[in-house]
């Protein structure tokens, strides 16, 4: 991160205008982590990023950076239509409109919480759907997991479902899919929104 921060100075400090520089400018700028301002944190950012959203907006191609990859492509950005961020590793996805829940095993002696399930386990909060929604219509937040304890069936007679529950559940908010994965030496780092 140090030689993209250091690299972002000698770019925006030169003053030629190959077509190259605004990719890497882009390239720099989208690798500027979240918890420092982001892709338009720095002053030197906010044009090329700017332009790059206008650009995107009208189906232009995302620019390219002569600079970012030798000859290995190592260091790039790639759009993608998603409304989720990556799930942290080494939580994963589950399936959409999967009913899902933290718990643990019921031990003996254990309460067990007014959420329903079937006794066996100890659990953390209601069971919820991930991904709730229409394909045509906003979804709901989407449940990252961590290891699979068990399942339980809930629900009616006339309309049963199954509750799966892990030892970790985390929810993430719908968002705009328009969104630009950064990979530097061939690592995801980060996910930016526009």
């Amino acid at each position: 991160m140090k030689k993209l921060v250091a690299a972002l100075s000698i770019t925006a400090a030169c003053a030629c205008a190959h077509a190259s520089d605004y990719g890497c400018k882009v390239l720099l700028c989208l690798a500027n982590p979240g918890s420092n301002g982001g892709a338009k944190g720095m002053a030197q950012c906010e044009q090329p990023i700017d332009q790059l959203y206008h650009d995107l907006s009208k189906g232009r191609p995302f620019p390219t950076c002569d600079m970012s990859d030798g000859n290995d492509g190592s260091s790039y950005a790639r759009q993608v239509y998603d409304q989720y961020d990556p799930c942290p590793a080494p939580l994963q996805a589950v399936l959409r409109g999967s009913y899902v829940t933290e718990g643990r095993p019921k031990t003996s002696g254990a309460t067990v919480e007014g959420w329903g399930g079937d006794g066996s386990y100890v659990l953390t909060g209601p069971p919820q759907v991930s991904e709730q929604g229409d394909y045509g219509n906003a979804s709901g937040p989407r449940a990252c997991v961590g290891k699979s304890i068990g399942l339980y069936s809930a629900g009616s007679f006339d309309n049963p479902y199954t509750v799966n529950v892990f030892d970790k559940v985390i929810w993430q908010p719908a968002q705009t899919p328009r969104a630009i994965d950064v990979f530097i030496d061939n690592r995801w780092q980060q996910r930016v929104r526009w």
